[in-house]
């Protein structure tokens, strides 16, 4: 009996529990493509090199934070990893699908449209699915701020060699003086 009332115990704490399966998967992606990109930039200039280095370092720290707290959570049996118990509502299956369909065309464009205005266009988009079409004004001023950032930072000071679009080489005949 006790046997059963301490099985029974446990599915309860597991149902209570938040599943974060779902929140395990980015990370893992990220920190994959981190491992890979790593140790494939050795022909690359030197200033590509340091700073992959300098944000991959970052982001790997960041991953492994937050693994340690998901461990030390689903230890303390707050959190669990489940297949058994994900939300696979229609709703966010839906927004999951599009969000991937828009990551496969901001890759698809990246070449055509360049890393800004592809970056721009996506994180539009991906803020307002997230959201809300009511957030247009904030999701059009995040994502144009954040592209341009990564514009400044990746492009003009590390001279990372993105793909180039409109923007981009309109900005390098202003600084031309063409």
């Amino acid at each position: 009996m006790d046997v059963f009332m301490s099985l029974k115990s446990k599915n309860s704490r597991q149902q209570d529990s938040k599943n974060v399966l779902p929140d395990l998967i980015i990370p893992t992606l990220a920190l994959i493509f981190t491992i890979y990109y790593l140790t494939t930039i050795t022909e690359a200039p030197w200033i590509a090199q340091a700073s992959a280095i300098v944000v991959g370092s970052i982001l790997i720290l960041l991953i492994v934070i937050f693994f340690a707290k998901t461990f030390f959570m689903v230890r303390k049996e707050k959190e669990v990893v489940s297949f058994t118990n994900l939300n696979l509502d229609k709703t966010t299956t839906i927004k999951r699908l599009i969000l991937l369909i828009l990551t496969l065309c901001f890759t698809v464009f990246l070449e055509i449209l360049g890393f800004t205005l592809s970056a721009i266009i996506f994180l539009f988009f991906a803020i307002i699915l997230l959201s809300s079409l009511k957030n247009w004004k904030n999701a059009l001023i995040i994502s144009l701020s954040c592209s341009l950032m990564g514009y400044f930072i990746f492009i003009y000071i590390f001279n990372t060699q993105f793909p180039r679009g409109v923007f981009e080489n309109f900005i390098e005949r202003i600084q031309d003086g063409k």
